[in-house]
Order: structure tokens, then sequence, then C-alpha cells
């Protein structure tokens, strides 16, 4: 991650997609979070049509990640994803006017 954050060190934005990014304290102060939240029954039906979808894998993923709750409290601007992709484009549109 670090190679990749120098090698575009003059970009207006640079977007990260980490998962566990609080939880292995991997972000910076200067960091803008944006939370993508969505209903657990519905990141479970999306996850369980993937065909390596492991539930004791996830299980375990769960347990170590801190609660939806917590990260909406860290984060800058939250999503609400409805699995919509028009809908998630116009959000993420919004957040970039506000942060560019």
């Amino acid at each position: 991650m670090k190679l990749f954050l120098k090698k575009n060190k003059n970009k207006k934005i640079v977007i990260l997609d980490v998962p566990l990014l609080l939880e292995n304290k991997l972000n910076s102060k200067n960091d803008i979070l944006v939370f993508v939240d969505a209903k657990t029954p519905n990141i479970e039906k999306k996850l369980k049509k993937r065909p390596n979808f492991n539930r004791k894998l996830y299980n375990k993923f769960k347990k170590i990640q801190f609660s939806r709750f917590y990260k909406k409290r860290k984060s800058d601007f939250i999503i609400k994803n409805n699995f919509m992709k028009k809908n998630i484009r116009i959000e993420i549109k919004n957040i970039l006017k506000k942060v560019l």
C-alpha cells in the first residue's frame, strides 16, 4: 500500500478500498474515511451468491471487525448501499464535490 501511495502522491485524490482499515490501524489523521453502510441481511444475501463464499471465513471476519456504529462515528462520510449502482454513484459524486 505504501508503494502505491508513493507512486500516486501527485494525484488530487487516491481512493483505497481497504478491508479492516480501522481494525489494523492503517489510516492516518489526514485520511478521509467513507463508510459504505448496508443492512446485514442484504450483505449476507449478496455474499452467498458468490461461488467462493465461505461461511466459516465470513464468521471469523465478522468477529474481528469493529461494529458498524463505531465505523460510522469514525467516518467522514457515509454511503447508504442499497445495491443500486445509480444511487451509489450519485453519493460518490456528492462526496467528491465536497472533498475536491
